[in-house]
């Protein structure tokens, strides 16, 4: 989708947008952006990088992913070390409970009061400043998926609270010009003028045969309590990790209470493809199938085009 966003623009991507925030894989792509890797090679690399690190089984070893991004942004690589366009990169603090939302970014985050989420009953580490930050760990923490890697640190991988970050962005904008405001730096505020939200995919709905779990009195009912187990707990990651639905409707609606414009691209699947999937057939299938929703968005992706340069 990038790939086809820069053709019609005739301009990286780096070049059209101001901020670009990102989760999991999309906060991999992020980074990756502002660090001027071009969309072509970044479509190989995801190919290179699926035969290196998803071996064996899950949760899959973690050095081989490390060493890919280290290759990738350099050892020693500061967050801050490029300044433009700005990115934020969503992890989770696993080391509280409730967990929380966190924002890798490039810039010295808002300095805007926030009331406190939860009331402490422990003493946290200090985290890392983004002058402090390496890029190869931001990355490593916003892709923890638990079950597929190790934690990083103390991070779990982004998906878990903002799988969909657009909102989250949008608050960082926010909070961002009302801080400005705060310090008296009006002049330097700059309004949310386009939102483009990109997908990894849409994967087809399908009929649940139950989500019933209670208490067996023989094996048949031992049988339909376990699938019903089964079931509820794939439903239950599934909608807090759901990037499509409520969360796009949600970003759709507050972009036109604030008269900006707003655009989601994310493909119809014919099938659901894993976070892990190595099979080439399947993701040359996933790729085909974007090809197809992309011709039919041509002339939406020209107008988006057309939109972003003239701003």
């Amino acid at each position: 989708m990038l790939i086809a966003l820069e053709k019609e623009a005739g301009r990286p991507t780096r070049e059209l947008f101001d901020w670009v925030a990102g989760t999991s894989t999309g906060g991999i792509l992020a980074l990756a952006i502002i660090h001027g890797k071009s969309m072509e090679y970044l479509r190989c690399l995801y190919f290179r990088m699926k035969e290196q690190v998803f071996k064996g089984s899950r949760p899959y070893e973690s050095a081989p992913l490390e060493d890919f991004l280290k290759t990738e942004f350099g050892e020693n690589t500061k967050m801050t070390d490029i300044k433009f366009p700005r990115v934020m990169v969503t992890s989770v603090l696993a080391d509280r409970h409730p967990g929380e939302l966190h924002i890798f970014r490039n810039y010295d985050p808002p300095s805007v009061s926030r009331e406190a989420p939860y009331t402490t009953t422990a003493t946290f580490k200090p985290l890392t400043i983004p002058q402090e930050q390496l890029v190869w760990r931001a990355a490593r923490s916003s892709g923890a998926a638990p079950t597929y890697f190790r934690p990083m640190g103390c991070f779990l991988d982004g998906g878990l609270l903002a799988n969909n970050p657009t909102l989250d962005a949008m608050t960082e904008v926010h909070q961002y010009n009302k801080a400005l405001k705060a310090e008296g730096r009006e002049k330097d505020t700059k309004k949310l003028g386009i939102v483009v939200s990109l997908g990894t995919g849409k994967p087809p709905q399908v009929v649940v045969s139950s989500v019933d779990v209670f208490r067996p009195s023989n094996p048949l009912e031992l049988a339909k309590t376990f699938v019903g187990a089964k079931e509820l707990g794939k439903m239950l990651v599934d909608c807090c990790t759901d990037s499509d639905g409520c969360a796009v409707d949600r970003a759709r609606a507050w972009c036109e209470m604030i008269d900006t414009i707003y655009h989601r691209l994310s493909p119809q699947l014919s099938q659901e493809v894993m976070l892990d999937e190595v099979s080439d057939a399947a993701l040359v299938d996933m790729l085909w199938e974007t090809q197809m929703y992309l011709y039919e968005k041509r002339e939406v992706l020209q107008s988006l085009a057309e939109l972003l340069l003239n701003n």
